[in-house]
Parts: C-alpha cells; sequence; structure tokens
C-alpha cells in the first residue's frame, strides 16, 4: 500500500525539521509491505534537508503536484502554459506584488522578503535564484497578497480568464497559489501511485488528496478538511507521540491490502 504525507503541519511544524520519532515510524513502512510517498507545495530542493537522506529518496511530489522525483531524480513535471505564465508576470508588475516562480529546482521572482516560506526555501544551498528572464519552463507561482488584500477579487476575476491554471487562494497563508490545469497532489498521486492509497493531511491543498484515497488521516482541525478525514490526530499535548502511534497503527491495519 501506498502511504501518502504531506510535510508541513502534518510531519513538520517548524517548517525546518521532522522529528526523529516520526522519521524512524517512517522508515518501519517496507516491514508492513508499504511504500511511503511525500506530496508538497514545496519544492523538491527544499524537502532534502527535512526527509534526510533515506526518505528523500522515496517517491516526493513537489509543487502541490507540478513535479515528482524518486530515487533523486526528476521523473515528472507539468509546465505553465507560456502565455498564462506571462500574463501573470504582469499582473505582479502591474501591482508590484511580491510573488515566487518554481521550476524543476531552481527559482525566481520579486520581493521574495516579503514571501511567507522564503526562510525554508534552498535550506542546503543546491538551487539558483535566477532572474525571471533566465528561468525557463515554470511550475508554480505564488503570490503574496498580505499588503494588496483589495486586489484579490479582482485578481480572481481576471485569473478565471486562464482556463489552462489552476489557481487556489489560501486565506491563511494570504497567497495565491498557481499550477498549471488539473494539477495538485492528488492529480499527481493519481497517475503515478493509481487510487490504492492512504492519505495523511493538513491543510486545503490536501482536500483532493484525500476525496481520492481509501483512508485518509487529518493532523490538526483546518476546518475545510475535516468532512473528508477517517481519522484525526489534533495538535494538543504529546502530539508527536500521538501522530507516531496512528502512523504505526495505519501501518499495521493496512498490512497485506
Amino acid at each position: 500500500m501506498k502511504f501518502v504525507f504531506d510535510l508541513d503541519g502534518t510531519l513538520c511544524f517548524d517548517y525546518m525539521t521532522i522529528d526523529e520519532e516520526l522519521k524512524q515510524v517512517l522508515l518501519t513502512a517496507p516491514h508492513y509491505g508499504h511504500e511511503v510517498v511525500f506530496a508538497s507545495a514545496r519544492s523538491y530542493r527544499d524537502c532534502l534537508g527535512l526527509l534526510g537522506s533515506e526518505l528523500s529518496q522515496q517517491l516526493v511530489i513537489g509543487l502541490n503536484g507540478g513535479l515528482a522525483y524518486q530515487g533523486g531524480q526528476l521523473i515528472f513535471e507539468r509546465q505553465l502554459n507560456p502565455a498564462s505564465y506571462q500574463a501573470v508576470l504582469d499582473f505582479c508588475r502591474t501591482y508590484n506584488l511580491p510573488f515566487f516562480v518554481d521550476n524543476t529546482f531552481n527559482y525566481s521572482g520579486q520581493i521574495l522578503e516579503k514571501i511567507p516560506f522564503i526562510a525554508s526555501v534552498d535550506p542546503l544551498g543546491r538551487a539558483k535564484q535566477l532572474d525571471l528572464a533566465e528561468l525557463q519552463h515554470p511550475i508554480k507561482i505564488v503570490i503574496y497578497m498580505g499588503n494588496h488584500e483589495q486586489l484579490v477579487e479582482d485578481l480572481q476575476a481576471q485569473f478565471e480568464n486562464l482556463s489552462d491554471l489552476t489557481v487556489d487562494y489560501h486565506e491563511h497563508e494570504q497567497c495565491f497559489y498557481i499550477n498549471p490545469a488539473d494539477t495538485h497532489k492528488a492529480s499527481t498521486i493519481q497517475e503515478l501511485c493509481g487510487e490504492n492509497y492512504v492519505a495523511f493531511g493538513n491543510d486545503q491543498n490536501d482536500i483532493e488528496m484525500f476525496k481520492n484515497s481509501l483512508y485518509a488521516v487529518q493532523v490538526g482541525d483546518f476546518p475545510a478538511l475535516k468532512a473528508y478525514a477517517d481519522d484525526q490526530v489534533a495538535l494538543k499535548g504529546d502530539f508527536i507521540y500521538a501522530l507516531a502511534a496512528a502512523i504505526r497503527q495505519a501501518f499495521l491495519d493496512f498490512k497485506g491490502k
């Protein structure tokens, strides 16, 4: 059985580390006949230090389904349509919005210090921060709207005219997340893993992943995800122990399936 784990807010709670207890439980998956898969909004480059040398060799789906690495090698990518990408850049430049663009490994953007996750970008120093003109084959754009909330509805309306994009607005981060059309965690999981998987997640971008899973465990209490969860781990008390126990129990419950 494939076990698919989101990272931030599911296994990682400080944007920088995964508790060693959780890593050790994840490494036991083969003893039960399972494989672990990771599916994140992060780039693969930003998962390397977080997962460590062993877990980063598993199937890692990054950029909300826009790419996948296995054994440290790129095996899948979905690029943004060039015309729509240029239209989004034009919006950002017109309103001087902070934005961040990823391709398969490198990145670019403007006013990057405003991007909420910038502290966790390329912690190992493996990538290059390129000028926009140098960044080829973009996959994902994140636009920070924290200082431009009055423009959110207008931009949403403009993005609706770009039918070859998937656009999600995350209110708690005040960010637009933009991928190629019909590209999200669940679409890439299904393409690479099939439909038989168990999911662990915590947030808005895990909803489709939960909908398409055999069994889903919610970490935390994000309201919109709760309706699609079969079980829940609350982030209170010794929640690392509780989460490790929930993973171990799910490994046992799905052994031989």
